[in-house]
């Protein structure tokens, strides 16, 4: 899972959303530029994931159910959900962003 998280946030248009829910947890969770994204379109909390080497956030089933009202789901499958949002991420905004995070 690990690889295709990865892989989707290396080709991430910085419009979409990625979120996988953990079924273990009971959380969505967010990683890269997806994470940035859920944060700025959510009440998501956002961390620095070391395991991932990428910022992480998390959302619960509530607030997953307000971003589909508000998104638009946009793609499913099985864990993985999509969202796509109007507006592009800024690229130093979140090189910013990423790197409060990881120093703490």
């Amino acid at each position: 899972m690990n690889e295709k998280i990865t892989l989707n946030e290396v080709m991430n248009d910085g419009k979409t959303i990625h979120l996988y829910f953990n079924g273990m947890i009971g959380l969505y969770v967010a990683y890269g530029i997806s994470a940035y994204l859920l944060c700025k379109n959510t009440k998501a909390k956002p961390s620095y994931s070391e395991d991932m080497q990428m910022p992480v956030a998390v959302l619960n089933a509530e607030h997953y159910e307000e971003m589909k009202i508000k998104l638009g789901l946009s793609e499913s499958v099985k864990n993985h959900r999509c969202f796509v949002v109007k507006e592009k991420a800024d690229d130093d905004e979140y090189v910013e962003w990423a790197n409060k995070l990881r120093e703490g």
